[in-house]
C-alpha cells in the first residue's frame, strides 16, 4: 500500500491526535498530495499514521467544518473540489469578515498583537519571490490570520479560519509572479500602517479593498474572469497611494 501523505508523516507523532492528524492533513490537500475528489478512508489513514479510528474520524469532521472534506453518511470522507460558486461565496464573506477585522484590530489597539501583525509581514518578505505557491499561500493566511487575532473576538477569529482555509485551499494551487508579490507586500504594508495608527475607517477601506483585487485575481486563476483590468488596478492604486 503506498503512503497517502507522503512525507508529511514522521517522527513521534504530535499528529496522533485530533488536531494533530487534521493539521497533517489539512497540510496534505494544501500541497496537493491529497487531491479533490480523492477518498479519505478511515482505516487506512489509521493505519498510516498508527492511531486508532477515533482521533481520525474527529479530524476528518473538523476539516470538514473548514469545508476540506466532505462526509456523508455510510460513506468515505472525500477532499472537496472547490467550486466557481464557493469562490464567489467565500471571497465575499471574506470581503465582509476581514474588513470588519482591520477596522477592530486598529480600534482595538492590542500592541502585542499589532506586532505579531509587523512579524507576519517580515516573514513574508523574508520568503521572498521565490517561495512555492503553497510557501505563498501559508505567508499570506499569516498575515490575516494575525490581524483576526488583533481584532479581539475569539468568535470572530474562529470564523475567519474557517473561510480562509478554504480560499488558501485554492491559492495554494497558483504561484504569484514576483511583480504581484511585491504589490501584495505592499498592500499589506499600508493595512499594517492603518492598523498602527489606529485608522479604523482606513484599514477598513485598504482591507476591502485589497480583497475585492484578491477576489479577481483568484477568478482569474479559476479560469473565469480576464485579469485584473486597468481601472480597477488604477482606482485600488490610487486607495492604496505610494504605501
Amino acid at each position: 500500500m503506498s503512503a497517502l501523505l507522503g512525507d508529511l508523516v514522521g517522527g513521534p507523532l504530535a499528529t496522533r491526535t485530533s488536531e494533530g492528524i487534521a493539521h497533517v492533513l489539512r497540510k496534505a490537500i494544501l500541497a496537493g498530495i491529497l487531491n479533490p475528489g480523492q477518498q479519505l478512508r478511515e482505516r487506512r489513514l489509521a493505519e498510516e499514521l498508527q492511531v486508532s479510528r477515533t482521533p481520525i474520524r474527529e479530524a476528518l469532521f473538523t476539516l470538514h467544518g473548514e469545508g476540506l472534506v466532505d462526509l456523508a453518511p455510510r460513506r468515505c470522507a472525500r477532499v472537496r473540489a472547490v467550486t466557481q460558486s464557493d469562490i464567489a461565496q467565500i471571497y465575499a464573506l471574506r470581503k465582509l469578515l476581514e474588513a470588519h477585522s482591520a477596522r477592530a484590530a486598529a480600534e482595538n489597539g492590542d500592541r502585542a498583537k499589532i506586532n505579531g501583525i509587523a512579524g507576519a509581514l517580515a516573514a513574508q518578505r523574508r520568503l521572498g519571490t521565490g517561495g512555492s505557491a503553497q510557501d505563498q499561500a501559508e505567508a499570506d493566511f499569516a498575515f490575516h490570520d494575525a490581524i483576526a487575532a488583533a481584532a479581539g473576538s475569539q468568535l470572530l477569529l474562529t470564523v475567519e479560519r474557517q473561510v480562509l482555509a478554504v480560499t488558501i485551499t485554492h491559492r495554494s494551487r497558483y504561484k504569484y509572479p514576483a511583480a504581484q508579490i511585491k504589490r501584495v507586500w505592499r498592500l499589506h504594508a499600508a493595512i499594517l500602517e492603518a492598523i498602527e495608527a489606529s485608522d479604523g475607517d482606513r484599514a477598513e477601506a485598504l482591507m476591502a479593498a485589497h480583497i475585492a483585487e484578491s477576489t479577481e485575481i483568484a477568478f482569474k486563476n479559476f479560469g473565469n474572469t480576464p485579469p485584473l483590468d486597468s481601472a480597477r488596478e488604477n482606482e485600488i492604486e490610487t486607495l492604496f497611494g505610494n504605501s
